[in-house]
């Protein structure tokens, strides 16, 4: 079997391996020429050209863009002017804008979304001191092996077995690692996916399509993909000894394709791999017969022959591990028959895997049969489509020494999604002090892996930065964890949470509800936990995200709603809550693909002396909580506190009878700024503001004689602390609440989705505007909420967007209008791309088209030769024109042909002007425009031999993406 070395884990040792039709017009992307155009600025390496409408803005890079889990930008003299587009070889970025600050541009160099905006000072402190928080015992260490053996197998369907949801057509493969155990019986299942790496390694040569790997598939000297999904072996073999059944998946053909192919980065092709591959599960499970079609090889591969292809894959690569691999078992598809429980399913996914997990989830809750996810990790992920989740326990693991995600964009997926629905889960946020973003993954290791791999906190500066440096002349203000710590904190982690979630087993509760436990085996690992209660153990009081009669201020203290950072490009509702770097506060970073709509909208709390501060009256039905386990609320030092502050936090009952204690007795974290040091490194990366929980045992409310049945207000007043002892300070406060720790109430149900149509038009002459309809695949009985946004700029040709959309009962279309701004001069470049998205979403899931690209027509010429896009035609209402791309439409010839001759093509529906693109099976597709009644009509020329009584005719518009199907009716198929 060779199963026992795998089980014998010695307890709390680390185990290394040893081993897009509506959201943009149905349509393929034009050819669009590539013109020498006027050249305004250049230095090394980097140009500014005239471009529709400005400059586009190129670097050319000495080596490909590495392959992490951030977006990338371009910075114009320090400052950045957007995401950027990726060349098909990696080797240049590009940037279209209409700010004429670039034609004077003294430096452009490549940038990083995480690592940009906001200007901070170096701070004036070496690293922060606080007090450590009392870590509570926890009785069980999820790092004690489990009891059972397991076997290890590998199976590879191929590297094209499967079509990619929403990256532009291409396949990938089907791929993975499988940790089964010996127990016999079908087991709750994991999947875990890897994150955004390096896909390619070898001397063999590159592939000029990215993937496979290889230029051919009998390449010599090979070139091999990186088997990231080997790198959780820790993770899986603590699961697989408890019990579980854990498949480990590739994603390199999305990794290889992401930035330059998919609207939303990719999260909908990783999540649709995941429900792909609980299909394939499925199949294997339940007996059937197991095959895919790899293009890639041109042959079937059935499931026998793609376990042996895993072994011989493995083979391939052992020489890639310095420490060598481990035998894998000889597994057969018949072992895999009744072997995997799919009523209980957990996920896992790391960095842009973890963008990948919720997209699965969300993918699969607009099914009209989800499958039983019950669970969800995102590690260390990327949230660039801000996506809420409901009916799903989620918990978000946050590295703080993170170079890659260093702006931890994730906790956006626990503060969205916390209110957005009505059900009944726990979301916690688990921040792993000392981690770095590579090192839960050991393939992205240094020394475990041969090729691509670093330390992404590793650049000269970061690397003696005193806070989470690992140069030895930091050694003693470093809080790195070690390469091996770290494995061993994400091992457990994340062990613990799926037998919490999936299993029942509430001993590892603490690790996750914000008690602050962690397992002994961790030694004085600083790891630290925030939740929000599932709603059915949870009476909240305040959520501090709106003004409420109910809170009121004392003294010279002010309590002002506030939301997001400041300088965003549209006019927002509420103020900003802070002007840091967006590195410096996770809760208000800007989502790539929205960086307008509101995030984190709480309460700021300021106050000028001691007893200043603010009141909650609770209400009047929630006074008893007796019921509950504590009173919850969540703290964070302000923006302008230099290292710390203080509250007392105040409960009083009906009669009078008060309870106090300082929030740094509490919880000595909450109001401290996180660790910096005075380098440029940590300034604008470190000292985040990062909400903490801080909680009140009721029980000690009701020893101190309180009258838990009638608590009638709690109050927050400015004390003086420790780090400074003034009285005056400030504060962010939210979620004031009692509750009980609890998992809640997982369910799979199906939820309406929302999605954007954004149709393209062309230019127009001056400025005008465009309509973008925003639709619901079904109508809500309860109200719908999205945040519509279209990507541009107020120097661009699209203008900047965002609007707050809400669906009433029965509501499923409305219309957002967008700038544009129109010339009547030609110009070098086709036309403008630019994304348009509904994110954010409350009472819907976002769908498959809720992210996507739009073009805008250069309409008076393309210069120098240029190859224009084809014509938009005159757009009517957005949501008119989705009800009929909707409906379809019907194309084909009356009458029945004859082989030889012509027959003529008709097809209506299309938008005035409009081309329409009209391929008939074996012939090339002719460009017909729509005459003024949005009808077109083509004289086919039959072939002289036809192998079919008819011929598929479809007709696609390439404005509106509207797409004709139909036939023509050949009389006496030739043979």
């Amino acid at each position: 079997m060779g199963t026992s070395a795998r089980r014998c884990i010695a307890a709390g040792v680390t185990v290394l391996l040893s081993s897009a039709l509506l959201a943009a017009p149905a349509v393929a992307t034009p050819a669009v020429s590539s013109p020498v155009a006027a050249e305004v600025a250049s230095g090394p390496n980097w140009s500014v050209d005239r471009a529709p409408g400005g400059y586009q803005v190129t670097v050319e890079l000495d080596r490909p863009l590495p392959i992490r889990g951030d977006a990338p930008t371009i910075l114009v003299d320090g400052e950045p002017i957007g995401l950027a587009t990726e060349s098909a070889d990696g080797r240049s970025l590009t940037v279209v804008t209409a700010d004429p600050a670039v034609a004077a541009a003294d430096s452009v160099e490549p940038g990083w979304s995480s690592e940009s905006g906001g200007t901070a000072a170096a701070s004036a402190r070496v690293p922060t001191a606080v007090p450590d928080a009392a870590v509570e015992d926890l009785a069980a260490d999820p790092l004690d092996p489990g009891p059972y053996d397991w076997t290890e197998s590998i199976y590879a369907f191929g590297d094209q077995a499967v079509p990619l949801a929403a990256i532009g057509g291409i396949r990938g493969e089907l791929e993975g690692k499988l940790y089964l155990p010996t127990t016999g019986g079908a087991r709750p299942t994991v999947i875990l996916l890897h994150g955004r790496h390096g896909s390619c390694y070898g001397d063999g040569a590159a592939n000029p399509n990215r993937w496979p790997c290889a230029a051919s598939p009998d390449a010599s000297p090979a070139r091999l993909s990186i088997p990231s999904y080997l790198g959780y072996d820790g993770t899986a073999r603590a699961l697989a000894s408890q019990g579980y059944a854990v498949v480990s998946i590739s994603a390199n053909a999305v990794n290889a394709n992401d930035n330059q192919l998919a609207a939303d980065q990719g999260a909908q092709a990783r999540g649709q791999l995941i429900l792909d591959t609980l299909t394939m599960l499925d199949n294997a499970t339940n007996g059937r017969r197991v095959a895919y079609a790899d293009a890639w090889t041109d042959r079937e591969v059935t499931l026998n022959q793609a376990l042996a292809a895993g072994t011989a894959a493995l083979a391939a690569r052992a020489g890639a591990f310095p420490g060598g691999v481990d035998p894998l078992d000889t597994v057969r598809a018949a072992d895999l028959r009744g072997r995997f429980d799919l009523s209980h399913i957990g996920l896992m996914g790391h960095s842009r895997g973890g963008e990948g997990v919720t997209s699965a989830a969300v993918l699969n809750q607009a099914l009209p049969n989800p499958w039983a996810i019950e669970s969800i990790l995102p590690l260390a992920p990327v949230d660039f489509g801000r996506m809420t989740v409901p009916d799903v326990p989620m918990n978000v693991i946050l590295p703080y020494c993170d170079g890659d995600v260093s702006n931890q964009q994730g906790q956006h997926l626990l503060d969205d999604s916390r209110y957005a629905f009505d059900d009944d889960v726990l979301r916690s946020g688990v921040w792993v002090m000392g981690a770095n973003h590579n090192f839960f993954n050991t393939v992205w290791t240094p020394g475990l892996f041969s090729f691509s791999v670093s330390d992404d906190w590793g650049s000269a500066a970061r690397r003696v930065e005193p806070i989470c440096g690992t140069d030895p002349s930091v050694a003693n203000t470093s809080i790195r964890l070690s390469p091996e710590e770290q494995y061993d904190v994400g091992t457990a982690y994340m062990s613990a949470w799926f037998r919490l979630t999936m299993g029942g087993e509430e001993q590892f509760l603490p690790m996750f509800d914000g008690s602050r436990a962690v397992p002994a085996s961790l030694g004085d690992a600083d790891v630290r936990s925030v939740s929000t209660a599932p709603a059915g153990s949870r009476s909240t009081l305040a959520s501090f995200d709106s003004p409420s009669a109910a809170v009121t201020t004392a003294g010279a203290a002010t309590a002002a709603v506030c939301a997001s950072l400041s300088e965003r490009t549209v006019p927002q509702h509420l103020p900003p809550c802070a002007s840091t770097p967006s590195a410096v506060a996770p809760h208000w970073t800007p989502a790539s693909n929205g960086g307008n709509v509101p995030a984190t909208p709480l309460t700021r709390l300021t106050w000028s002396a001691p007893g200043d501060g603010l009141s909650v009256a609770v209400p009047a039905g929630q006074r008893d909580a007796s019921r509950f386990q504590r009173l919850s609320v969540k703290l964070a030092a302000d923006e302008t506190v230099g290292v710390g502050t203080d509250l007392v936090l105040s409960v009083v009952d009906g009669v009078g009878a008060t309870w106090s204690a300082p929030v740094s007795q509490l919880n000595p974290y909450a109001l401290v700024r996180m660790p910096t040091s005075d380098t440029a490194a940590a300034a604008s990366t470190l000292k985040k503001i990062v909400l903490q929980q801080v909680d009140v045992p009721i029980a000690e409310l009701s020893a101190a004689g309180l009258d838990v049945t009638r608590l009638a207000t709690v109050q927050l007043t400015g004390a003086a602390g420790a780090t400074d002892p003034t009285g005056a300070g400030a504060a962010y406060v939210s979620d004031l609440a009692f509750e009980s720790s609890a998992v809640g109430e997982p369910r799979s149900r199906t939820w309406p989705s929302i999605d954007v149509y954004a149709p393209n038009t062309d230019e127009g002459d001056g400025p005008g505007t465009t309509e973008v309809a925003v639709y619901l695949d079904r109508p809500s009985p309860v109200p719908v909420t999205g945040y519509v946004s279209v990507l541009g700029s107020a120097t661009s040709r699209f203008g900047a967007t965002m609007q707050e959309v809400t669906f009433g009962p029965g509501e499923t279309c409305k219309v957002v209008t967008a700038s544009r701004q129109g010339d009547t001069v030609a110009s070098a470049s086709a036309g403008t791309q630019v994304k348009a998205s509904v994110i954010n979403t409350s009472g819907a899931v976002m769908g498959r088209r809720a992210i996507g690209f739009t073009w805008l027509r250069e309409d008076d010429g393309v210069l120098d030769g240029g190859v224009p896009l084809p014509s938009y035609g005159t757009p009517g209402s957005a949501c008119d024109e989705l009800a009929e791309v909707q409906a379809g439409a019907r194309i084909g010839a009356r009458g029945v042909a004859r082989p030889g001759t012509s027959a003529v093509v008709t097809a209506s529906g299309f938008r005035a002007g409009e081309t329409v693109t009209v391929a008939v099976d074996g012939l090339a597709p002719v460009d017909v425009v729509a005459d003024a009644r949005g009808a077109v009509a083509h004289t086919v020329a039959v072939p002289a031999v036809v192998d079919a009584r008819y011929l598929v005719v479809t007709g696609v518009g390439a404005g509106t993406g509207r797409t004709a199907t139909g036939q023509l009716v050949v009389a006496s198929p030739g043979r």
